[in-house]
């Protein structure tokens, strides 16, 4: 995992699960995705108990110790952060673990957790926009989204203004440019794909969950090495949008602000009555542009693709070949699938002798049964003090059941003491 981390989006979402054996627990699960955009699991450990910041902190702890690259310095200069982000569902104890074992590292947060949490605020209504909230650059579409959150619940907008802006809207991209890339990872969905991927692995007892794990992760490297083998040259889907792109920036204009200063303004033409025309100041030395997506998907946006296209005169096959980060090329998926995990066979393992399997005690079908105790009140012995009265001679000491007028003999004035 040393060298596989080298060649992933350095993004890494965490999630835990439950398992569904009768020994309980909970899976922790660390997740990346390759330049193809497919799932790739890093790690994983099995807890006893819930989900809690111990078993987090634990859990990155031995991350950190065995993955270097983590906490490595980010290439780029302007970037304030370790070279990978965290992202995750908000829980407190992960929250609180990734601030201690990774306090220079980006944490970000999903949205449609956000959304989730905001919608028992405010309504459905809220849940809509918060997504757009985590990835428009647009300071213009930011505004409107928060407009429309205010007029739908206060107490909604007051929840996500509470969370830091840095770690969830896209805007805080723009406006403070030292902040990592983000690849377009704005939910935790790699994590619930993980989950689903290893379900079946969850039912059995905590060592056949890890050998069905690694496994199912041999298995997986195996299938996507075929099927990517010997291909070269950036991925489809995004070879797709750079064609798009292409297309697209036909009517564009690009001037230039500074003479050999190497920052243009790009003037975008309207493709509709309902689009207007805007305009974009690209940086092409930082690889920088105002609308936000150059420097957060390291490939480059459709402004920077009209200043090649218009100024450069590139072709678009020499950009898609000089332009875009390995991030999203064959080469770097091949090479992250070159090497296995190395199988362990259960039946060469002994017992320690030390470790045993839980006591588990089954349930018996049914409604438990009801034990009542009958105790006598400590004050039996003394009448006059007692709290006990009877309804039927209004005496103290003895209740209507112990009552000697019951069965209509005795002396009821006897002196029970």
């Amino acid at each position: 995992m040393k060298r596989a981390m080298r060649l992933v989006r350095p993004v890494m979402s965490l999630d835990s699960a439950h398992l569904k054996s009768k020994w309980g627990g909970t899976l922790y699960v660390a997740s990346v995705k390759s330049a193809c955009n497919e799932i790739y699991p890093v790690g994983f450990a099995i807890m006893n108990e819930n989900e809690d910041e111990a078993g987090w902190l634990w859990f990155l702890e031995l991350l950190r110790s065995t993955i270097d690259i983590l906490v490595m310095d980010h290439p780029r200069a302007r970037v304030a952060y370790k070279y990978f982000s965290f992202i995750s569902d908000r829980q407190k104890g992960l929250v609180n673990a990734l601030q201690r074992v990774f306090p220079d590292n980006h944490p970000c947060f999903c949205s449609v957790h956000l959304a989730r949490n905001a919608e028992t605020k405010g309504g459905k209504k809220i849940a809509k926009l918060v997504h757009s909230l985590s990835t428009t650059f647009s300071g213009y579409e930011s505004r409107r989204c928060w407009a429309a959150i205010e007029q739908v619940s206060s107490k909604g907008r007051s929840y996500l203004e509470g969370i830091p802006k840095k770690q969830w809207q896209g805007t805080a991209w723009i406006e403070n440019p030292s902040l990592p890339p983000r690849f377009g990872i704005v939910t935790t969905n790699m994590s619930e794909s993980a989950n689903s991927m290893l379900e079946k692995a969850r039912t059995g007892s905590w060592l056949d969950c890890i050998d069905q794990i690694l496994s199912i992760m041999l298995e997986r490297i195996c299938t996507l090495r075929e099927k990517h083998r010997c291909r070269s040259g950036v991925v489809d889907e995004m070879r797709g949008i750079l064609e798009k792109r292409w297309n697209n920036c036909a009517g564009f204009q690009v001037w230039e602000l500074l003479e050999n200063g190497g920052i243009f303004r790009v003037c975008r033409t309207s493709r509709g009555p309902t689009e207007p025309e805007r305009s974009y100041v690209l940086n092409i030395r930082e690889q920088t542009c105002e609308c936000g997506k150059w420097q957060d998907h390291e490939v480059p946006c459709i402004d920077a693709i009209a200043y090649y296209k218009k100024i450069e005169k590139q072709t678009l096959q020499y950009i898609i070949d000089n332009h875009v980060s390995g991030q999203y090329k064959f080469e770097t998926v091949n090479e992250l699938l070159k090497d296995n995990i190395m199988p362990v066979c259960l039946e060469t393992i002994s017992a320690d002798g030390i470790t045993l399997p839980p006591n588990v005690v089954k349930r018996r079908s049914g409604s438990p049964k009801k034990v009542r105790l009958r105790k006598r009140t400590r004050f039996a012995h003394d009448p006059q003090k007692s709290n006990i009265r009877c309804s039927r001679c209004k005496k103290t000491g003895h209740n209507v059941r112990t009552c000697l007028r019951r069965d209509g003999g005795g002396n009821a004035d006897l002196d029970l003491s």
